[in-house]
C-alpha cells in the first residue's frame, strides 16, 4: 500500500463525488503530474473505472434508468472506434520512437482536460437546454447517437477521458425527448464497454500498473462517500467554476 497513491485517489473520489465531474479529467492528469508515463497514466486510470463504472450499470439497471436502445447505438459507433484508437496506439509504438508517442499523448490528455474544464463551466447552461427539449416527442436520433459514439469511443481509447465529460453534454444537446436520468444511465453503461475494451487494449500493450490501480481504488471509494455526503451541504455555485480553472491550468501546462 502507498499512502501517497491512496491520498490521490481520496482527492479525486472527493471531487467527483463533490462534483460529478468525470474521473478521468481529474486522475488522468493527476497520474501524469505524479510522474507516471502518459500511456500508463491512461491505461492504469482504464482498469481503475472498470469496477466503479459496472457498479454504476448496476445501480441504473435496478432503478429503470437506462436505455438500452441509445446504449446499443453509441456501441455501434463507439466499439470499432476505440478499437481503431488502440490500433493507431499499438501502430504509433511499433514505429515510433516512445518518447514521441508518449509526448503526443501527453498533448492529446491536456487538451482533453480544458475540453472537460470547458463543458464543466457550460453544465448549467447544457442542463437548462436540456429542460426545455426534454419533453420533445421525436425519435431517438441514430445518427447522432452514433456519431457521438464514434467520437467518444476514439478518445477514451487515447486518453481515457470524454466518456462522461464529452459524451454527457452532447447526449443532453442532441437526443430530446429522453430524461436526464435514462441519459445518465446509458452513458454509464455505455462508458463500461468502452472502458473494457479499452483497459483490455492497453493491458495488452503493457500501459497497465495493476498495484497503482489498487492502491487509487482504496482512496477513491472512500473519497467518493466523503465527496457525496458534502455536495449537499457545499455550494456548487463556486465549486465547479473552481474545479474548471483548475483543470484549464493543468490541461493548459501538459498542452504545452
Amino acid at each position: 500500500m502507498n499512502p501517497g497513491l491512496i491520498i490521490a485517489g481520496l482527492v479525486v473520489g472527493i471531487l467527483v463525488g463533490l462534483t460529478s465531474a468525470g474521473g478521468g479529467s481529474l486522475m488522468t492528469p493527476l497520474l501524469v503530474y505524479l510522474g507516471i508515463p502518459p500511456l500508463v497514466a491512461v491505461g492504469t486510470d482504464l482498469l481503475y473505472s472498470v469496477p466503479t463504472k459496472t457498479f454504476g450499470w448496476f445501480l441504473h439497471q435496478r432503478q429503470g434508468t437506462l436505455r438500452y436502445d441509445i446504449v446499443r447505438e453509441l456501441c455501434i459507433g463507439g466499439v470499432p472506434a476505440s478499437l481503431l484508437g488502440l490500433l493507431l496506439l499499438s501502430v504509433a509504438s511499433q514505429h515510433l520512437n516512445m518518447p514521441v508517442v508518449e509526448q503526443w499523448v501527453k498533448h492529446a490528455i491536456g487538451f482533453m482536460v480544458v475540453l472537460s474544464a470547458i463543458m464543466i463551466g457550460l453544465s448549467p447552461l447544457i442542463l437548462r437546454r436540456h429542460q426545455q427539449i426534454e419533453t420533445s416527442n421525436e425519435p431517438i436520433p441514430r445518427r447522432r447517437l452514433i456519431a457521438i459514439g464514434a467520437l467518444v469511443g476514439f478518445i477514451v481509447s487515447l486518453t481515457s477521458i470524454g466518456s462522461g465529460a464529452v459524451a454527457m453534454p452532447l447526449l443532453i444537446l442532441l437526443v430530446p425527448g429522453v430524461t436526464l436520468a435514462e441519459l445518465v444511465g446509458s452513458d454509464i453503461a455505455f462508458s463500461t464497454v468502452l472502458v473494457v475494451i479499452a483497459a483490455a487494449g492497453h493491458w495488452k500493450m503493457g500501459h497497465v500498473d495493476v498495484p497503482l490501480t489498487l492502491n487509487l481504488l482504496i482512496g477513491s471509494m472512500i473519497g467518493v462517500y466523503i465527496g457525496s455526503r458534502l455536495c449537499g451541504v457545499l455550494s456548487q455555485q463556486w465549486i465547479r467554476p473552481a474545479l474548471a480553472v483548475v483543470l484549464v491550468i493543468a490541461g493548459s501546462r501538459l498542452i504545452v
